[in-house]
């Protein structure tokens, strides 16, 4: 009877654990929300290098793309009351504001302002879109930090989002942003937190959608996310590549939306980029690679340079103290801003996994983590989105339930020396003291953990307060939440190893080693690693290869090993 007594004594705390947290205003969740956007995204900034140095100048102007309406129709007749009316302490967009362009402060301005609340962004691959959004979440947050509380609540937190997992066939734009919320920020990780999210999208004033990569969406379906976007009861910024938009756009336009181009980075700013966000001693040719920029805008380097893309690459890859820029300024070797481009992207893993003078050696060697990467990056496909839990879909199912089977007979299969007794039950031993004292433990423990959401409150504690769950955090909630649940069911250890969805993420990782189509190593360790070395971001509970064009290199490098090793004839 002393655990049951403990269990009683308890019952308090897991109470207060279990419940949903008090009822909080519309302007509170609001609140919450703004403080962990603000921590996920600054934090991320910090990571791609937007904060310090000062980043690369963000200029635009209106795009001559058909793929939106007039802009008469998106600023609206003075006359006419805005469907969004201009955010506190900032003023009515009008044509003439558009037709100017600008830089990020003027961004901000036309997200604020323009009485349609719809903006499209639109760019060569490279051109800065990410990082754009990202400047513009932060500049919009950090306006409503600086209201007072009355002005505050008529700001509404941006959220960005990508548009992993969205078919808007079937889901409105409501319900996805809705359940988007509720699975990525941990305020909303409780009963009734969805009921907490929805309410929030509802509402006109609590929100906005950032939607960056539209153009990594399915063909078929970015007319219908256009069209469902146009019915979002909340201002809505995308962000795509040009060509995808046209596709999409020749279908249907985002009703009432500007759509502003993003400028080709000048050589001079290339060149001012460069210095300023050097961290160490140059690698030599340094001063001649500024020179040739800033006295020869027309040159392929100075084209090739145009975009941050290129730009943060030479940026990273050049760090090592025998590394010689002067190679590209070779006119024949790189004739083309393609042939540079390749050049740098080929840079990246030697660059990220060379040993470095005061630091620890690299836990992975390079082929290590080329082999390991090249082949994620080939079952990656098109989807930008690495989660752990897929990767049971890359190697076959038959060998882990053989597996799972063989721990399950294992395990309950030991039986004594002697085998026992069997007696037939009665009524005596149905209601013996020890029968019920099992019962009542039993009982206490199913109660609270599930009558009470005990499971839910652990998983939650350990998830850090102001910051969106990320990957690590998301394989040890799992493994958390199966040990509960196999507490509670009488399984044990057992149900918590067997029963979470790391195990067969575990055993289809084993396969792809013992097939030699990754290296051998630890599957979270080394994509945490590959993060640390900027190879790999964070997008919440996912990975995305930094940058994305990254993965289609080492996809392709992947395929053409593949049917250079098939066609090469096997030994009998």
């Amino acid at each position: 009877m002393a655990l049951a007594g403990v269990l009683i004594a308890a019952v308090p705390r897991l109470v207060s654990l279990g419940c949903r947290p008090p009822a909080r205003s519309a302007d509170t969740r609001a609140a919450l929300l703004a403080e962990a956007v603000d921590g996920q995204w600054r934090q991320a900034a910090i990571e791609r290098r937007l904060v310090t140095p000062a980043p690369i100048p963000l200029r635009w102007s209106l795009s001559d793309l058909a793929v939106t309406g007039s802009v008469a129709d998106a600023v609206g007749a003075p006359e006419s009351p805005p469907a969004f009316p201009p955010l506190p302490q900032q003023t009515r967009i009008t044509e003439a504001d558009l037709h100017a362009g600008g830089g990020r402060t003027e961004l901000h301005h036309v997200y604020a302002g323009l009485a349609s609340g719809r903006v499209v962004v639109v760019g060569a691959p490279g051109a800065g879109k990410s990082g754009t959004a990202i400047l513009l979440l932060l500049d919009a947050l950090a306006h409503r930090d600086r209201l007072d509380d009355t002005e505050r609540t008529r700001v509404p937190v941006p959220v960005l989002l990508t548009v992993h997992g969205w078919d808007p066939n079937t889901c409105s734009v409501r319900d996805w942003l809705g359940d988007q919320l509720t699975a990525s920020y941990p305020l909303f990780a409780h009963r009734g937190g969805r009921a907490e999210a929805a309410a929030l999208v509802a509402a006109r004033d609590k929100v906005a959608l950032i939607l960056d990569g539209l153009d990594e969406m399915d063909a078929a379906l970015r007319p219908a996310a256009l069209q469902a976007l146009s019915d979002a009861p909340f201002r809505v910024v995308v962000l795509a590549r040009s060509r995808e938009m046209v596709q999409a756009a020749s279908e249907t336009w985002l009703t009432g939306a500007i759509a502003v181009h993003l400028h080709d980075v000048t050589a001079p700013d290339a060149a001012d980029y460069l210095q300023r966000a050097r961290t160490g001693p140059p690698p030599a040719g340094w001063t001649d690679l500024l020179t040739r920029l800033r006295e020869h805008p027309d040159s392929v380097l100075a084209r090739g340079l145009s975009t941050p893309l290129p730009l943060t690459l030479l940026r990273d890859t050049y760090q090592a103290a025998g590394d010689d820029i002067r190679e590209l300024l070779d006119p024949i070797r790189y004739r083309t801003t393609d042939a540079l481009e390749q050049h740098l992207i080929a840079r990246v893993l030697p660059a990220a996994y060379a040993p470095r003078p005061g630091r620890p050696p690299p836990r992975y060697t390079e082929q290590q983590a080329r082999q390991t990467l090249s082949f994620i990056a080939r079952k990656m496909g098109k989807n930008r989105d690495l989660a752990w839990w897929h990767i049971p879909r890359w190697a076959p199912a038959t060998p882990r339930v053989l597996a799972t089977g063989l721990v399950f007979g294992l395990v309950f299969g030991v039986r004594k020396d002697e085998p026992q007794r069997v007696r037939l039950a009665n009524w005596r031993t149905a209601i013996s003291r020890q029968a019920l004292r099992q019962a009542l433990v039993f009982g206490l423990m199913f109660g609270l953990m599930f009558g009470l959401g005990l499971a839910d409150a652990l998983i939650e504690r350990g998830t850090a307060p102001g910051l969106p769950m990320g990957p690590r955090q998301a394989w040890r909630n799992d493994r958390l939440s199966a040990f509960v649940n196999g507490l509670v069911g009488g399984l044990g250890l057992v149900f918590g190893l067997v029963g979470s969805t790391i195990w067969p993420t575990t055993l289809a990782w084993f396969q792809l080693q013992l097939t030699r189509q990754v290296a051998a190593v630890r599957l979270l360790p080394f994509l945490e690693d590959a993060r640390e070395r900027d190879i790999l971001r964070t997008v919440g509970a996912v990975y995305q290869f930094r940058p994305a064009i990254l993965q289609d290199h080492l996809a392709d490098q992947a395929t053409a090993n593949s049917l250079t090793s098939s066609a090469v004839p096997r030994p009998s």
